[in-house]
């Protein structure tokens, strides 16, 4: 019964976060992902570790969100042989299958009511409904 404990999973992924803003810089979640070899999931959660631990910066650039490195953290230097290496993404052996796409269904418009009204009904309501 060898579970792996909340802070060994988020610490780690921290770590491997962290790694990687201070040798790249800033960057997006996007990249953070691709260079990291994590999940959107496991990045979000290490993100919230570092910030957490007020060790990163978030700002906003348009539609994208920017994290970096506190000053004070990217002074600090890893050793290269206590570095974490990236974190290999698990496979699971189960397939997928993949739902047929389902065709949309066009709306369909549906034509006014006719008026069944006369004019003269219709301006007669509209004087009753002005004057009172």
């Amino acid at each position: 019964m060898n579970q792996p404990t909340v802070e060994s999973l988020f610490g780690a992924n921290a770590g491997i976060v962290w790694k990687t803003l201070n040798q790249n810089g800033p960057s997006n979640l996007a990249r953070l992902v691709k260079s990291t070899s994590l999940s959107r999931e496991e990045v979000f959660g290490a993100l919230g570790w570092l910030g957490r631990e007020d060790k990163i910066l978030v700002e906003q650039k348009g539609r994208a969100m920017v994290f970096s490195l506190r000053d004070e953290e990217v002074r600090l230097v890893v050793p290269e042989e206590t570095a974490v290496e990236p974190a290999l993404k698990r496979k699971s052996n189960r397939r997928k299958s993949k739902q047929p796409k389902k065709a949309k269904k066009g709306r369909s418009v549906k034509a006014p009511a006719k008026q069944t009204e006369s004019p003269a009904n219709q301006t007669d309501r509209m004087e009753e409904f002005l004057l009172h």
